[in-house]
C-alpha cells in the first residue's frame, strides 16, 4: 500500500493563503537593476517589453523575499555594531532614460579598512556552494550577476567603492569584500543595457536550443521560443518607443502621446505586434488603410492582426 501522504493543517492553509492575498504578482517598471549582469540580451529585452505573464509571488516566494530583507538588515547591523555609520537604504539608482533602475542596500562611513571613505553597501545572503565560490574567488568571479549590479550602483551614485557583505545561509560563515569601481566595465554594462531598450525588435537568443542549460529558469522560456504568445499590451506593439528622458517614458506613434504604466498594461485596439516577436510566423500581407498585418502561423493556419481582426 501506498504511504499516506501528511496533510497540512487548517491553520498552516490560512497562513499560506493569507501571504497569498497579500499581492500575487510582481513586474519590474523598467530593467532592474539585478539583471545588469544577465548574459541574454534578448530575454532582457523580453523582460523590458513585458512579453511574459507576471511572475506569480506565491506564499514561498514572499517568505523568501522576506528572509533576504531580515538578513540585510542584519547584515547591516554587523556595521553598526563595530560603529560604522549606515545611511541611505534603499536609495535609488536610475541611468538608460531611467529605464534601467534599483536601489542600494546602504552606504557606510567608517569601514575599518578605509575609514574616511564612503562606501555603497550590498548584502547578500547564499546557499553553501555559492557561498563557498565567492569566498573563494571573491565576488567578481564567484557572482559576476552580483558584481555588475554593485558596479551600476557606483556609477550611478559618484561612490567609488563597494562593501560587499554575503552571509552563509547554511552556516551563517561570512564573506565581507571591499571593491573598487571599474569604470569601463560599469560604463559598459549601462551602454548594452541602453542598446538592449531601444532595440525596435528582439536581439538573437544566447541559446542555440531549446533544453540548453543557461535557459533553464529563464521565465521568458515559452515567449522566446514560441511556444506561447507574447502579451498584447503598448509595450509588445510596434506603434510603441521607449523615451530615453530620464523618467522612463513611452510614446505611442498611432495616438502621438505619451503612455501612462497603465495605458501601457492595457494597450488598445489598434495593438499590432512587433512582428519579429511572434516567432515561427511568416508576415504575408499588410493593410496601412486596414491597419492590419496578416500572418501565416506554424501550423499553415492565416491570422491577421490589428484593429479591425477580432483574433
Amino acid at each position: 500500500m501506498a504511504p499516506i501522504p501528511p496533510t497540512i493543517s487548517a491553520t498552516q492553509r490560512a497562513v499560506q493563503g493569507a501571504l497569498e492575498q497579500q499581492g500575487d504578482e510582481w513586474e519590474s517598471v523598467g530593467v532592474p537593476a539585478g539583471d545588469i549582469g544577465l548574459e541574454c540580451d534578448r530575454q532582457i529585452w523580453l523582460a523590458f517589453r513585458r512579453a511574459s505573464v507576471p511572475e506569480v509571488i506565491t506564499w514561498r516566494k514572499r517568505r523568501i523575499f522576506e528572509r533576504g530583507n531580515i538578513e540585510e538588515e542584519r547584515l547591516l547591523d554587523l556595521l553598526r555594531l563595530v560603529d560604522v555609520q549606515v545611511w541611505g537604504q534603499q536609495d535609488r539608482v536610475r541611468a538608460a532614460g531611467g529605464h534601467l533602475r534599483g536601489k542600494i542596500d546602504g552606504r557606510a562611513l567608517g569601514i575599518i579598512e578605509a575609514p574616511t571613505k564612503e562606501h555603497i553597501v550590498e548584502c547578500k545572503s547564499a546557499k553553501d556552494d555559492i557561498f563557498k565560490k565567492v569566498k573563494k574567488h571573491g565576488v567578481k568571479v564567484g557572482k559576476p550577476e552580483h558584481y555588475a549590479t554593485f558596479q551600476f550602483y557606483m556609477f550611478g551614485t559618484g561612490v567609488d567603492r563597494v562593501y560587499y557583505m554575503m552571509s552563509n545561509k547554511n552556516d551563517e560563515d561570512l564573506h565581507f569584500e571591499r571593491v573598487p569601481y571599474d569604470a569601463d566595465f560599469a560604463i559598459r554594462q549601462v551602454a548594452k543595457i541602453e542598446r538592449i531598450i531601444n532595440m525596435p525588435e528582439p536581439p538573437s537568443r544566447l541559446c542555440s536550443k531549446r533544453d540548453d542549460f543557461r535557459g533553464t529558469f529563464c521565465r521568458q522560456a515559452a515567449v522566446c521560443w514560441g511556444e506561447t504568445m507574447p502579451r498584447a499590451h503598448c509595450r509588445s506593439c510596434l506603434h510603441s518607443t521607449p523615451l530615453m528622458d530620464g523618467n522612463a517614458g513611452w510614446d505611442c506613434s498611432r495616438h502621438s502621446k505619451p503612455l501612462s504604466l497603465n495605458e501601457q498594461d492595457e494597450g488598445c485596439p489598434a495593438h499590432l505586434y512587433i512582428p519579429a516577436m511572434l516567432v515561427g510566423y511568416e508576415q504575408i500581407d499588410c493593410s496601412e488603410a486596414d491597419e492590419t498585418i496578416s500572418y501565416r502561423r506554424p501550423d499553415g493556419t492565416l491570422w491577421i492582426d490589428g484593429a479591425t481582426n477580432a483574433n
